[in-house]
């Protein structure tokens, strides 16, 4: 593939545009595909564990939601404070807390089709990168999660949108530096890498308009100032609950060229996305794939663009030899404007450097696909200019047909596709027939048991799932729920742990259900064997089970079961 030889559009200082705007009708359908496709089963799985935390850190009051999201550490708490207000609003049906981030996915349609526009792209190009966009699985799986990153997408496009017009006027207007100030804001109290759109905003203007870097300047350092009662919160509550980032990011890998690789492969990948590590990262073929039908192209671009760029800059040097001072101050001048490739590719690109140096030298890597969603928009925008300017014009059409039939192939495979139960959403069902066992016994007028029910688990993940399904279940028992360390031959996920400055589920030592007559245990496992762990670590102490509670998902078995020390239990499945 080649692309378009006509040199790279810049971005006039000027309020007209000569770009042809699409046609509404196709904008209005594939408008239509990015809504649909991100409202397509939304409520298909129930809350997972971080969706879970947004839930629990939007309960707390104002004050205690500041303080529990700072001892987290990891993530600022707008999104949290939004989600608040949202379930004040409609509840907290998992339809309605959902719908949440797929509307704030929705409406980053508008700053995308505006920062579109800002950059002067053609109808065709805008169209393609649209439809990537709508059809992005990446992106479509950010949009159902309960989590801040649609909302990240949203803030980095409007962030973006307005540094264009910043880019693209004659002077800093005050109004326009508020708005970008006010979004930059909102961006970095939504996600710490906000703070990496601004800081790769301050070095493009570094480059290219050094008058307008100093008008810029007074932002950063007001963000500076508006973040630092964050930084106090967080510093304050490491300083008193311990444990620090190692906990939250110690366990993640340093990245390689292969995460890279994957982060690229997964911005090219139509409708499919993992939800689980039990699923392939890719649907099949679909990395390669995704790189030949759009990599190549934004490299080919790229490559080319670079090329005539060096070829203007000498034709320019050779210029301001012959023309003088007064010439040369002209040239250099025209020189210094941005054009959308190097707007698209620097925010493409630069983002993903950073966070890959940060990650390298930093004591702890803090690379993350899903915080780069912030590349996602300008990557698909570039993807839609690259395959708009590709040459000759049959392979242009070639790659565009391939396009659509991979579209329209996937598509339909996700409309079929049927991923299953997860496993993590059996604990809800085995906590509701476990609450039923319990409140039956209440109810019986010989029953003697404590108010208190004790439940087990021997993963943090496991636990917070259980805590959640029991917490506030309406009727005469109180549920106690803890995770056991310490466990013999029992490993468990880093990934997950238990949230700090939390008293409603804790950790507990291995032997601390000892000596007691009954309690609930759960766990996970391939089959139920109580020649091995964790069965026979507790079979091994005088119990037995009284009641089991199983769910089949993913290849795992779930299990909660009712232990007793009566060894004249029989078990009932």
């Amino acid at each position: 593939m080649t692309s378009n030889p006509q040199s790279e559009i810049r971005i006039p200082h000027s309020k007209k545009s000569a770009i042809r705007n699409p046609h509404p009708a196709i904008i209005l359908s594939l408008v239509a595909l990015y809504v649909a496709a991100r409202l397509w089963r939304l409520t298909a799985s129930c809350l997972w564990f971080d969706e879970i935390f947004s839930v629990h850190a939007a309960r707390h009051t104002w004050a205690g939601l500041w303080h529990f999201a700072a001892a987290d550490l990891i993530h600022p708490p707008l999104f949290y404070a939004l989600l608040k207000l949202w379930a004040a609003a409609g509840g907290e049906s998992l339809q309605w807390l959902r719908l949440f981030p797929a509307l704030a996915a929705i409406v980053a349609l508008v700053p995308f089709l505006l920062l579109a526009r800002g950059l002067r792209l053609g109808a065709q190009e805008t169209t393609l990168a649209l439809l990537l966009a709508a059809a992005n699985g990446y992106l479509v799986k950010y949009a159902q999660e309960l989590r801040m990153y649609s909302l990240l997408l949203l803030l980095t496009l409007t962030s973006l949108w307005l540094f264009v017009r910043l880019l693209d006027s004659a002077r800093a207007p005050r109004g326009l530096l508020f708005a970008l100030f006010f979004a930059d804001l909102l961006l970095v109290y939504t996600h710490y890498y906000g703070w990496l759109v601004v800081a790769c905003e301050a070095a493009l203007l570094a480059y290219s308009d050094r008058r307008k870097l100093r008008a810029f300047l007074p932002v950063c350092a007001g963000l500076l100032l508006c973040f630092a009662p964050w930084v106090v919160a967080c510093v304050s509550a490491a300083r008193a609950g311990g444990g620090g980032l190692a906990q939250n990011v110690g366990w993640i890998e340093r990245p390689g060229a292969r995460d890279l690789t994957q982060l690229y492969a997964l911005l090219n990948e139509p409708f499919y996305f993992r939800q689980s590590s039990a699923e392939p990262a890719y649907a099949r073929g679909g990395a390669l794939l995704g790189l030949l039908l759009l990599g190549v192209p934004v490299l080919l671009l790229l490559v080319n663009s670079w090329r005539r760029r060096r070829a203007t800059l000498s034709q320019e040097e050779r210029t301001r030899a012959a023309g003088g001072r007064e010439e040369g101050a002209r040239v250099e001048d025209l020189g210094n404007r941005v054009g959308p490739l190097t707007f698209l590719s620097f925010f493409t690109l630069a983002p993903v450097a950073l966070a890959f140096a940060a990650s390298r030298v930093l004591p702890y890597s803090v690379w993350g696909t899903r915080h780069l969603i912030i590349v996602a928009a300008p990557y698909a925008l570039l993807c839609g200019v690259a395959l708009a300017r590709t040459r000759p014009a049959w392979l242009k059409s070639s790659a565009l047909l391939l396009l659509a039939c991979r579209l329209l192939l996937v598509g339909a495979l996700t409309l079929v596709r049927d991923e299953g139960p997860y496993v993590w959403c059996a604990w809800g069902d085995l906590a509701a027939s476990a609450a039923r066992d319990e409140e039956a016994g209440a109810n019986n007028p010989g029953d003697a048991r404590a108010v208190n029910v004790y439940v087990y688990a021997f993963e943090d993940l496991v636990a917070y799932h259980l805590w959640f399904a029991l917490e506030g279940r309406p009727g005469t028992r109180a549920y106690n729920v803890s995770s056991l360390k310490g466990v013999p031959g029992v490993t468990e996920d880093p990934a997950y742990f238990l949230p700090r400055d939390f008293e409603d589920a804790t950790p507990a030592p291995a032997e601390v259900f000892e000596g007691m007559p009954r309690f609930w245990l759960a766990f996970r496992d391939t089959a139920w064997d109580d020649t091995r762990p964790p069965l026979n670590f507790i079979t091994s102490r005088g119990y037995r089970p009284a009641r089991v509670y199983e769910s089949a998902a993913q290849g795992q078995r779930a299990f909660l079961v009712l232990f007793e020390r009566d060894a004249g239990a029989s078990p009932q499945r």
